[in-house]
């Protein structure tokens, strides 16, 4: 909900002026909201007790306070809102939507925070959750109240709708708008003008992703679900088993009772909207569950360390991407068919032990669950070196591609597929070994036990002992094992194979959780010195923006430090050139002092902090770098994309503007000009082709974008030519307001 050229909100189809109060005059909700709204110097309680509320166990600590600085802007709300809960130990996920969709946003993102712009003072609403089409709002008293969703809207539409009703009003008198039409003539007017606009000012609390992942699963209400679907499961097979009883005794007494076949009829109704329960609740498990792997994963991958990043190869994060598709489509169908084959193993005994065999019928179906058991064993290791042959085929497969040109080039063709058939046959000897298995305990296991569950009735046949319903619940109890041997036989190997996809993605999942305690929030403007202002000679008076003292650092795997002892005093302003040879620690220097390394020893701070209280991705808010050229890339979307991926995503006008100012200034204006659709060309490995001196003015602007007090450019003036690089550093010299400057003598 911008409040900059965001002029308000839209109407609703045709009917629904009066079930929502579109379109509804400036002043019109104030009494809805009376006692829900949270000054904003409480909104760090706000978030607090959101946070207590929503079950997202925030930290013990004081909640923080915001300044009069923080309110001033929406930008620097949403940096003191981020930045808050992250000290409470929460995240806070900004929504947009756009203007006929945020009602529909405002039911799904519970719990939240939302900002009511309007009047002399900042006020807030803390939504905790749902109830049908009504939000269950909290009071600054910590009490809950239920308020339906349209009185909020209408309460968010005040100030906007403000700006267009006059002019929309202005419409309808022109063209003689009858006044019982003139509701929903307005409501087609505001939608015609504002559907379009994406509007924000919704914060979605959340744990975050480097929390226990059972913190995460409790958020979501997983756990709960689960349990309710394992409950509906066990009712709607407790139901069948009584159907079959109600309905076998008539049948078996030779009298067919009307009021046992009623019975059967009405058990047999209630089994149907269970199991339609128990494919929602599975539906919904399985989707939340995989969005929260998916989180976990990506926040995992973005926290591996440079160094591990550097030494894995292309095709091993392939593969872990692979196996990432298995964790989603496996753990959670197998667990839940695991857990559900027991109870059904256990039933299908107990109705063993009542049939003709008796207690050793029982005790033949748990000998052969413990045979399933143990083929599934050895279907888990035949399955591991399976897994381990293709990760291998597909590691060394994207390596030949990422060097095809260099091998076309420098590689005889003979070697060209030196070592892919004895690959190929391992791997076909792999597969043979894994198909066995999944014959024997998919298919074999559960169809043999119809002959070993029928050869234990052999005995009291033969001794003449049993009754013809005896025979028949034994009967009953044979077909239900086997029946619950395919689930078991199913979700144990499920099971499996999703334990073998662990192995590989085990190392993103745990990375999520690194990274220190975050820090208090800060002053929007804390530790930010003006472009420009002081000069040189006056450096030593100021206080640091950055300092290191004695930093060491050396890669592993090496013997002697990349990195030693270094110091150094950065000062607001000032312009730095580092010097040095091939191989002589700038290029390690620079990924220190961006945060992109820790140091091993030493110390580094920024504006007085270190990196562990300020937080790795604070430090890098504030210190910018374009890496060297092999370390950076042009990723396969737009070129705006690129340039303001460390900026925020989706832009705004004025930073499009701003880096459509930067890429002339940077002498890039003749390749968007050349571009079809200027900024929004996709560029990359599939889509526009930059030169090599682009891709570094690129990697400029990027760095420039970010707004940071240092930036930090490693050998980026580097491809230039003499004319392009003087343009390219006077821009470097007027944007940047700290610069350090990396270069070969």
């Amino acid at each position: 909900m911008t409040a900059e050229a965001q002029p308000g909100w839209g109407a609703e189809p045709d009917g629904a002026q009066a079930r929502r109060g579109w379109g509804a005059r400036p002043g019109e909700a104030a009494d809805a909201l009376g006692g829900l709204e949270w000054p904003a110097e409480r909104l760090g309680d706000a978030l607090e007790a959101l946070a207590l509320q929503g079950g997202l166990r925030p930290r013990a600590v004081a909640a923080p306070i915001p300044t009069a600085g923080h309110l001033r802007s929406a930008d620097a709300l949403g940096a003191w809102i981020d930045q808050a809960a992250g000290y409470l130990g929460v995240e806070a996920e900004p929504i947009a939507a756009r203007y006929d969709e945020v009602g529909d946003a405002l039911l799904r993102v519970a719990p939240a925070l939302v900002w009511l712009r309007g009047g002399e003072a900042q006020r807030f609403l803390a939504v905790v959750g749902r109830r049908g089409q009504a939000l269950s709002v909290l009071r600054a008293d910590r009490s809950t109240a239920r308020v339906p969703v349209e009185a909020i809207l209408r309460r968010i539409a005040r100030p906007l709708e403000a700006q267009v009703l006059p002019e929309v009003d202005r419409i309808l008198d022109r063209a003689g708008v009858r006044p019982r039409r003139r509701a929903r003539a307005r409501q087609a007017l505001l939608r015609e003008r504002l559907g379009p606009v994406v509007l924000d000012g919704i914060w979605s609390l959340r744990p975050p992703p480097g929390a226990s992942f059972g913190r995460q699963l409790a958020a979501a209400r997983i756990p709960r679900r689960l349990l309710g679907l394992l409950a509906a499961h066990a009712s709607a097979y407790t139901l069948w088993i009584l159907v079959w009883m109600t309905v076998g005794r008539s049948i078996l007494d030779d009298h067919l009772d009307e009021g046992w076949l009623y019975a059967g009829a009405l058990l047999l109704a209630t089994v149907v909207p269970l199991r339609q329960l128990m494919a929602w609740l599975s539906g919904v498990v399985a989707i939340d569950a995989s969005a929260l792997i998916k989180q976990r994963l990506l926040a995992g991958a973005l926290a591996l360390d440079a160094e591990e990043v550097r030494s894995e190869g292309a095709g091993r994060f392939l593969g872990r991407v692979i196996e990432s598709e298995a964790i989603e489509a496996l753990a959670m169908g197998g667990g839940v068919g695991a857990v559900a084959a027991a109870f059904e193993l256990a039933a299908a005994a107990v109705v063993l032990a009542q049939g003709a065999a008796g207690a050793l019928h029982a005790v033949l179906l748990v000998a052969w669950a413990v045979l399933v058991v143990a083929l599934c064993a050895r279907f888990y290791r035949r399955r591991a070196r399976w897994t381990a042959a293709r990760l291998a085929m597909t590691h060394d497969l994207i390596e030949r591609l990422v060097g095809h040109r260099t091998r076309l080039a420098q590689e005889r063709s003979g070697r060209w597929h030196h070592g892919e058939d004895e690959a190929l046959s391992q791997y076909l000897a792999r597969s043979r070994e894994l198909d066995r298995s999944q014959i024997e305990i998919g298919a074999l296991m559960p169809r043999g036990w119809l002959i070993a569950g029928i050869a234990g009735l052999l005995p009291p046949f033969l001794a003449g002992s049993g009754s013809a319903a005896a025979y028949a619940v034994a009967l009953g109890g044979v077909l239900l094992a086997s029946r619950a041997l395919q689930g078991l036989s199913a979700g144990l190997s499920s099971l499996a194979s999703a334990a073998i996809a662990w192995e590989q993605v085990s190392t993103l999942f745990k990375a999520a959780a690194r990274g220190g305690a975050p820090p208090p929030p800060l002053p929007p403007d804390a530790g930010r010195t003006p472009p420009g202002a002081g000069s040189a000679g006056d450096a030593e008076r100021r206080a640091p923006v950055l300092e290191a003292h004695e930093l060491s650092f050396r890669h592993k795997g090496r013997p002697r430090p990349a990195v030693i002892d270094a110091s150094l005093r950065i000062a607001a302003g000032d312009r730095i050139l580092l010097e040095g040879p091939s191989g002589g620690g700038k290029s390690t220097l620079s990924a220190l002092l961006s945060g992109l390394r820790a140091p091993d020893a030493g110390l580094l701070l920024l504006n007085g902090l270190d990196r562990h209280m300020l937080g790795a991705a604070a430090w890098r808010r504030r210190v910018a770098a374009a890496p060297q050229f092999h370390e950076n890339y042009v990723l396969g979307g737009t070129f705006a994309y690129n340039l303001l991926m460390g900026r925020r995503w989706p832009p705004r006008p004025d930073d499009l503007a701003e880096a459509e100012e930067i890429c002339h200034e940077l002498g890039l204006g003749e390749l968007l000009g050349r571009m079809p659709a200027g900024l929004e060309q996709v560029v990359g490995e599939t889509g526009w082709q930059l030169s090599h001196g682009e891709r570094s003015r690129l990697y400029i602007a990027r760095a420039l974008l970010q707004g940071a007090e240092v930036v930090v450019l490693d050998e980026s003036f580097a491809a230039l030519d003499p004319e392009t690089l003087e343009q390219a550093l006077r821009c470097v010299l007027r944007r940047a307001r700290t610069l350090v400057v990396i270069a070969h003598p």
